[in-house]
């Protein structure tokens, strides 16, 4: 904010000392990093606004157009006023004026419209040679067209090919001593007149003042105070609609049918984190996805919380996670809005999978390839430019599908010194992620889509925006003579379980098409269904009937299947004596259980040691043996018990942090305090002298009965030192109870850890 032209500050923390707390707060909320630690007061809010770290995360955030007038500011010669500025990217004021407005609340400008600053890290940020200027001489020129046409044209041709930048040429012997009479080159002309100097031996520089001069004035060739535009192809938006929410529901069943599979065959988690090349091209066969659309799936799931990798046994292994099982009662709706939730704010650049590792620390780790799921996807900048792409898409006029160049453009001018190339890789992969997710259809962003343009969308919100595009759940199929089932819709939950464990998905879409084989419906006999149970399920749920070469493949599968059959068994017991056996049966050991295959043969599946065990206790006398019947003798060992499952996940936000209305009105009012405790502190050489307790005592009483204010130097518990401006109240039994102004609350101070106390006037 500007101040008033009657006060000049003379630094930037006396300029926001003069700040109200409504400036105050819209600098902590664009700057939240200026605010951890606690500052003491404006004098530290200043010091930590103008370190470069700071600063650099307020620069990096601005637009074009903002970094644009820093580098003019750094560059013009100082006091610059506001119509200098404005001459110097060559815009009008009113445009320029609520841009500096903006880099003043900003603090990364200080001063008035007549007189304006850019704060010290900015120069060492923006670099010597702002806007391609070179450094400044101290050298007075006088009248510059007289002198740069006294060198000659041959010599204004060296000055034209400096102007713009870089400033800087190279020439043999650039230091050696030359005057205007001694001048015999173009470059020697400009030596002599000083309108350029030497920078070091072979390298000669054109002098700021000489650049401004020649371009007539201005610090920058061109400047675009507003984005450039988003120019595309023209759709229908109900076509768009259409099109981005089937997207959304095949994203679903992508998602659904992986993670079954996930389940089903688990592959390993790769040494260096991740999934393996081969594992995810098998699961896209299995899927019916492409390869790089299965690692997308996966990434998405997993930053949805739906797989994560799983310690079984001396494995480790990617597996679904119980948010899986809750995340299957939603609804459609439901389910894509929370995986579109978990990708907007998602740290994961997924388009770096199948890319070489170029942060790599050896050269070995570069030449490998990123995988999927893997660790090194994390990236700060993702989510911002995925926000970013968003609202580039959303900022298109409606029926307008934008060309991907056009994105990438914009979102450059908005973020200019934010990732360069990988920033405008990350925009292409945006768009692509976004139309995998069903945000966008033909290029165009949604209407269901939309709401992630709106501050922190809730997965409620997004559900009902594509409610209206999501069709009624089915539970009814159309079977064919060819063994194939046609489901006309998504079906219900519980439909679509029973269809998949006796047939095989041939084709997803709005209409998916199962197919019966007998590979298929032996799995279903596997999972325990009869072929009475099938038959009935096929009649109830078929709005055709029931195909006889159908039937008659599910009996020919019926009469074959469990002809011969197996099981596991740990441990077995034979004995001749049958009653043995019975009478063992029927004991019931502890925690052991047997199962009769023949008079003098019985199975347990509890181990052959837990067993022996068991006999023992009961008092019987066992004997071990191999496979083959052979005597076992050995010495005593000790059991391992397989180690629990365990599930993890992980979970990803973004990095920044804003701050509540609380915590910014906690900061001004320690700033505030820190501005009256340095204002009423005794000065230095009086501060720095302790005093004597008696006479400390003394000062506090005085001031308990005066009701007055008081200056004390205190050490707490932990040795730290603080000066703080108190109110005491009562001095008794070694305690200094007084008020406190800066928290508006009593406290007690031990008296023997009181330094100094003065009294303050006033």
């Amino acid at each position: 904010m500007t101040t008033s032209e009657r006060y000049r500050p003379r630094t930037l923390a006396e300029a926001l000392r003069t700040w109200d707390d409504a400036a105050l707060g819209t600098l902590l909320r664009h700057r939240p990093d200026l605010a951890t630690p606690l500052p003491a007061d404006t004098s530290q809010l200043a010091a930590r606004a103008t370190t470069n770290a700071s600063a650099a995360r307020a620069i990096n955030r601005l637009d074009e157009f903002g970094v644009d007038l820093l580098e003019s500011l750094s560059a013009l010669p100082e006091p610059v006023t506001l119509a200098d500025l404005a001459a110097g990217v060559d815009q009008p004021v009113e445009i320029v004026q609520p841009r500096v407005a903006e880099l003043l609340d900003l603090a990364l400008v200080w001063g008035t419209e007549d007189d304006l600053r850019p704060i010290r890290a900015v120069h060492e940020l923006l670099g010597p040679t702002p806007a391609g200027l070179g450094p400044i001489t101290t050298r007075h020129f006088g009248d510059l067209d007289k002198l740069i046409a006294e060198a000659g044209p041959e010599a204004r041709e060296v000055l034209d090919k400096l102007t713009w930048g870089p400033p800087t040429g190279t020439v043999e012997k650039a230091e050696r001593p030359v005057t205007i009479a001694s001048a015999r080159t173009p470059v020697e002309r400009l030596l002599a007149r000083g309108l350029v100097v030497p920078r070091d031996p072979n390298t000669v520089v054109l002098p700021r003042q000489i650049g401004l001069h020649l371009r007539g004035g201005r610090v920058l060739a061109s400047t675009r105070p507003t984005p450039p535009p988003l120019d595309g192809k023209t759709v229908t938006a109900s076509i768009v609609d259409r099109a981005a929410a089937g997207a959304a529901l095949d994203l679903v069943r992508q998602v659904d049918r992986a993670l079954e599979q996930l389940g089903l065959e688990p592959p390993p988690v790769l040494r260096t984190g991740g999934i393996g090349v081969r594992e995810l091209r098998s699961l896209a066969g299995k899927i019916g996805a492409e390869e790089s659309n299965t690692g997308a799936v996966l990434e998405i799931a997993y930053a949805a919380g739906l797989v994560a990798s799983v310690e079984v046994g001396t494995n480790e292994l990617w597996l679904p996670t119980n948010a899986y099982d809750d995340w299957l009662e939603l609804d459609l709706a439901h389910r894509w809005a929370q995986l579109v939730t978990a990708w907007f704010g998602g740290l994961r650049a997924i388009g770096l999978i199948g890319r070489r590792d170029s942060g790599g620390s050896t050269a070995a780790a570069r030449e490998r390839l990123i995988n999927a799921l893997a660790p090194d996807l994390e990236r700060l900048l993702a989510p911002e430019v995925r926000v970013l792409t968003l609202n580039a898409l959303g900022e298109t006029p409606a029926g307008i599908a934008p060309a991907t160049h056009s994105v990438v453009t914009w979102v450059a001018w908005h973020r200019p010194r934010r990732g360069g190339q990988f920033r405008d890789e990350l925009v292409e992969w945006a768009i692509n992620e976004a139309a995998l997710l069903g945000l966008t259809g033909l290029g165009s962003l949604a209407t269901h889509g939309r709401p992630l343009l709106e501050q922190e969308p809730t997965v409620d919100e997004l559900a009902k925006a594509i409610s209206p595009l999501v069709p009624e759940p089915v539970s009814e199929i159309l079977l064919q003579a060819d063994l194939t089932a046609v489901a006309p819709g998504p079906l219900v939950r519980s439909v679509q379980d029973d269809l998949s464990a006796m047939a095989d998905v041939e084709s997803q879409g709005g209409a998916a098409v199962y197919r019966f084989s007998e590979g298929s419906v032996r799995r279903a006999f596997d999972l325990g269904r009869t072929a009475d149970q099938l038959h009935k399920w096929l009649a109830e749920h078929s709005r055709t009937p029931v195909p006889q070469p159908l039937a008659y493949l599910i009996d020919d599968v019926a009469r074959r299947h469990g002809v011969l059959r197996l099981g596991t068994a740990s441990t077995y017991l034979r004995c001749d004596d049958e009653d043995v056996l019975t009478h063992l049966i029927s004991s019931n050991l502890p925690g052991v259980r047997f199962r009769r295959l023949a008079p003098t043969v019985v199975v347990s599946p509890s181990p052959p040691d837990v067993v022996l065990s068991r006999l023992r206790d009961a008092g019987l006398a066992p004997l071990a043996e191999t496979f083959d019947g052979v005597v076992h003798v050995s010495t005593a060992a000790t059991r391992r018990g397989d180690p629990p499952r365990r599930r993890t996940s992980r979970d990803f936000a973004d990095s920044a942090v804003d701050l509540t209305d609380d915590q910014v009105k906690a900061v001004i009012e320690k700033v505030r305090a820190g501005d009256r405790l340095a204002a009423d502190r005794p000065a230095d050489d009086v501060a720095s002298e302790p005093t004597a307790p008696a006479e400390t005592i003394a000062v506090l009483t005085n001031a308990a009965e005066a009701h007055s204010r008081t200056w004390i130097s205190y050490v707490d518990h932990n040795g730290t030192a603080s000066e703080r401006i108190v109110e005491p109240t009562r001095v008794a039994d070694g305690w200094l109870t007084a008020y406190d102004p800066s928290t508006n609350q009593p406290h007690t101070y031990a008296l023997h850890r009181i330094s100094s106390a003065r009294a303050v006037e006033g």
